[in-house]
């Protein structure tokens, strides 16, 4: 399987046996994969055995190890529950090293229901028309507003290819997008932020619920908080608006910051 070159090329699996799925890698680079390419992988392939009238609304993972970016990666899907509201599957993603990733996906079908929301774009927020493109190696734009550690405050982020009002690719990539700026929101507050040769980081586990429906290739604003720093571990997390102001997406990060060892 070569590697992909776009992010529908990244999206795009081949089943191999039941409930079981091939994916490639894009090369960033880095060497090791990037997180959001795992979990947007593992939704893809849980929403594969789910019911079609069932939609995306939360996952939660776990990153056990750190992927080669040079290899595909086999993601193996366990059937959890079906029921007439929701569904639910787990999802283990494996390279030749082991497992590197562990997931749990719920689906749920849409259901009549009254919309509020308590959270408004913060004032604060700087318009995405206003920012210049990050450079990264990834399958989307980011336009970030960053803190005195060079740590993003809020960032703008759209994907480049436009999967239309398919809400499954749409959840797929926006888990993708989610895991962009966490980390270092989470340990933005560490004496030894941006010391990279010194300061050895990881995503330990990531968390994502969709509350309303929504389009990737249409600017959104992660707006990023930390919340704190113990036992080597930061927590952060953002909440995701439309440009209009809709709340349609929560992320959660866990984060592993500390010393080099010698």
């Amino acid at each position: 399987m070569s590697l992909a070159k776009n992010l529908s090329e990244l999206l795009d699996l081949q089943q191999i046996r039941p409930d079981a799925y091939l994916a490639p890698s894009a090369m960033t680079g880095w060497g090791r994969i990037y997180g959001g390419q795992a979990i947007a992988q593992a939704l893809r392939a849980a929403a594969a055995t789910v019911n079609p009238e069932h939609l995306p609304h939360s996952l939660h993972a776990y990153y056990l190890r750190q992927g080669d970016e040079t290899q595909p990666v086999v993601y193996e899907v366990q059937r959890l529950r079906d029921g007439g509201s929701f569904s639910s599957r787990q999802v283990v993603a494996s390279q030749p090293s082991g497992a590197i990733l562990n997931c749990i996906a719920s689906f749920h079908k849409p259901e009549d229901s009254i919309d509020v929301s308590a959270q408004d774009i913060p004032d604060y927020v700087t318009a995405f028309d206003q920012l210049t493109d990050d450079e990264t190696p990834l399958f989307f734009q980011s336009r970030a507003v960053r803190n005195e550690n060079d740590m993003a405050d809020h960032a703008w982020m759209k994907t480049i290819e436009s999967f239309g009002d398919d809400p499954v690719m749409n959840a797929c990539a926006m888990a993708y997008l989610s895991d962009e700026h966490l980390l270092g929101s989470a340990l933005s507050d560490h004496e030894l932020i941006g010391d990279w040769d010194k300061f050895m980081t990881a995503s330990l586990d990531h968390a994502l619920w969709f509350h309303r429906p929504f389009r990737v290739d249409q600017w959104h604003c992660f707006v990023l908080n930390g919340h704190g720093l113990s036992d080597a571990r930061g927590l952060s997390t953002a909440q995701i608006f439309s440009a209009d102001g809709r709340l349609v997406a929560t992320a959660a990060q866990e984060a592993l910051g500390r010393p080099r060892r010698l």
